[in-house]
């Protein structure tokens, strides 16, 4: 876990990630759901009807079982302190963190922000 302090000097659009897909199985029709780890597109391995060992299969984009996620990427630029005559003429380090969920769309450029998180 890590905890950064800085100003937010770039925000991107938000977007939708997706976090669960439907699959139908073109040989029996049957329906699954797949989880999609980070939003990496995955397609099932076999299909989960009886008796059908079914292994090609078209995402259901239409689906109700669908689930997707706002997430969003900023940019955080570190505040230097002024104090310290070594750091100074050194640019600012930045780091880019993603958004999700209810954390979208809760901070525009200029803004000072504490981020806590899991580094990637």
């Amino acid at each position: 876990l890590v905890s950064i302090r800085g100003t937010v000097v770039r925000v991107s659009n938000i977007k939708p990630l997706a976090v669960r897909l439907v699959f139908v199985c073109t040989k029996c029709g049957e329906e699954q759901y797949v989880p999609l780890t980070d939003g990496k597109y995955a397609v099932p391995d076999a299909c989960v009807g009886d008796g059908c060992r079914g292994r090609s299969f078209l995402p259901d984009r239409s689906s109700r079982l669908n689930e997707t996620v706002d997430w969003q990427k900023i940019r955080v630029q570190e505040e230097l302190v002024t104090d310290d005559r070594a750091e100074a003429g050194r640019i600012p380090r930045t780091i880019e963190v993603e958004l999700a969920a209810d954390l979208v769309d809760t901070c525009v450029p200029g803004d000072v922000v504490t981020v806590t998180g899991e580094v990637k």
